[in-house]
């Protein structure tokens, strides 16, 4: 059985188009690719983790928010086939 090794991700920032819609030129995130390495993604998905936690703490963000945000950090989180530090803390 060939199992098969993620190395790029859809960038959080620009939704894999490489541009962001309110700002002309490329996605400072991904440079124009689309892609990100799946270490920069991992990066991206726990600095959504905080932001979400953070957001709906001092009031910033809604409830519907904070799930869209802990949801796609745990969809990058999948993807890559590595457990989040915030699940394995509480596995523990």
């Amino acid at each position: 059985m060939i199992k098969a090794r993620v190395i790029k991700i859809i960038c959080l920032g620009c939704r894999g188009s490489g541009q962001l819609g309110w700002i002309k030129g490329r996605c400072p995130r991904c440079e124009g690719q689309g892609r990100v390495p799946v270490a920069q993604a991992l990066a991206m998905a726990d600095e959504r983790h905080a932001i979400a936690a953070g957001g709906l703490a001092s009031g910033d963000y809604n409830l519907s928010t904070l799930t869209r945000l802990r949801g796609e950090a745990d969809a990058i989180y999948a993807i890559a086939g590595v457990t989040p530090s915030w699940q394995a803390e509480v596995a523990r």
